[in-house]
This record gives structure tokens, C-alpha cells and sequence, in this order.
């Protein structure tokens, strides 16, 4: 559910009336988002430092309109498009007439953020705010390769865990001096980018995704390796 905006403090309308927006009235959380024509019934209403607004739940023929990248975006910020918010000067009664639900005519992607995990992801991957991220995969691997390959500076320090033996692990430092090239090993959704480099007894190849970087250190080498490794973790 989106905002509410400003309303006025006497209720003009009470929970399971049947209302519509407006025309002219925008999404409060995206304005290139026209609402003019949604209907639905209201569910809710709010009353907040003296001003009310209305909660209402929209109804099929609305949700058939609604344009794709307004459901996209209520995805990926954990909104649900099936109800919104608005001040009650944004509505008016629904007495059953039709009238057209107004489409977007320019949709405006909304900017990264770099302070955002998963925005700083959606950057290495050349997508939008308003993209969900995509599965871990084959392609979307070697997409995040070159952009490593172009904007990873080498070498940098780290820790990873050894296999000795059959079942034995012992994490040791290494460190990191490039990636695998596509050609030069497998790419694939069960070990990702294949770093290489040099621990305490020999030159290694490992999963990047399995690596530890120093807590403290702030490179932004590091932080990419850090973001690709939250990535590759969480959306397998």
C-alpha cells in the first residue's frame, strides 16, 4: 500500500463504501503513476493529526489495468498494489459508471541508490530500481563476470577455507590476484565466478562467492565482492 497524503479532518466517507480516484491524482510514492479512474472499496480510515484518509481495496477491473512496472515496483519495495492509500479530497463516491482508468505516458525509472545492497547489485547487472534481480544462472554469471572483470582492482587480501584431504577445511589467507576467465573453467549456479590467487603455499583457484574480506576494509573491490556474494547467496 502506497502513502497517504494530506487529507481534510471531517470523514466524507465510512469502511465498505465503493469509491474512484479522481483524474489527476498520482501515486504519492511514484508520481509518473496516474491513479485517475481506480476504483475499489474502502477498507480503512485514518485519522492522523487531525487530518482522514482512506484505505481501499481496488477492485478487478482495476487490477487488470494496472500498468506492469506499477506492480514491479510494489514488488521490489514490498508493497502490495492490491490496496492504497490517499487523502479522501483525492476520491469520490463510485455510483457503478464506468470511466477510463488514465495509463501512464512516460514512465520514469527511479535512480540507484549506492548505499542500497541490492541497487549496487542491479548496477553490476545494468538493470533499474524498478527490475526485480534476477535469478542466479548462467547468463546473468557471466553478465556479473564482466563487470567484475572490468572493475575489480587486484590484488586485494582475504581469507577462504582450504580443502585438505578428503573432508578436511583449515581457512587460511590468500590473496585474491584476478578471476577465471569463461573459457578457463565452468561457470555455473553451484560455485559461481572462479577467483585465483596465492595463500601461504601455492597459487589456488576458489569460488569468489566463498571468500571473507577484512570487515574493516572499505575498498570498494571489496564491497563489490561482498554485494556479488550476497547476490549469488540469496537468489540461487
Amino acid at each position: 500500500m502506497a502513502r497517504t497524503k494530506r487529507g481534510s479532518a471531517i470523514p466524507y466517507f465510512k469502511v465498505g463504501d465503493k469509491i474512484r480516484v479522481k483524474p489527476g491524482v498520482s501515486d504519492p510514492d511514484f508520481p509518473d503513476m496516474p491513479l485517475g479512474g481506480w476504483s475499489g472499496t474502502i477498507t480503512e480510515m485514518i485519522e492522523h493529526e487531525g487530518q482522514i484518509n482512506c484505505v481501499f481495496e481496488v477492485d478487478e477491473r482495476t487490477l487488470t489495468s494496472i500498468h506492469p512496472v506499477y506492480k514491479q515496483r510494489c514488488e521490489v519495495d514490498g508493497l502490495d498494489y492490491r490496496f492504497m492509500g490517499l487523502a479522501q479530497a483525492d476520491i469520490e463516491p463510485d455510483e457503478g459508471t464506468p470511466v477510463p482508468i488514465v495509463q501512464p505516458t512516460t514512465v520514469v525509472p527511479r535512480p540507484l541508490s549506492p548505499d542500497n545492497d541490492e541497487d549496487r547489485v542491479r548496477m553490476a547487472l545494468g538493470l533499474t530500481h524498478d527490475e526485480l534481480l534476477p535469478d542466479v544462472n548462467h547468463e546473468t554469471l557471466l553478465a556479473y563476470h564482466r563487470y567484475l572483470s572490468k572493475n575489480l582492482n587486484f590484488p586485494f587480501k582475504a581469507r577462504y577455507e582450504k580443502p585438505i584431504g578428503r573432508s578436511k577445511r583449515v581457512e587460511m589467507p590468500v590473496t585474491v590476484t584476478g578471476l577465471l576467465r569463461p573459457e578457463e573453467c565452468a561457470i555455473d549456479e553451484q560455485y559461481g565466478i572462479i577467483a585465483t590467487g596465492q595463500d601461504a603455499e601455492e597459487r589456488v583457484d576458489f569460488p569468489l562467492a566463498e571468500i571473507e574480506i577484512e570487515i574493516k576494509s572499505s575498498s570498494p573491490s571489496c564491497q563489490m565482492v561482498r554485494d556479488y556474494a550476497y547476490w549469488f547467496h540469496n537468489w540461487r
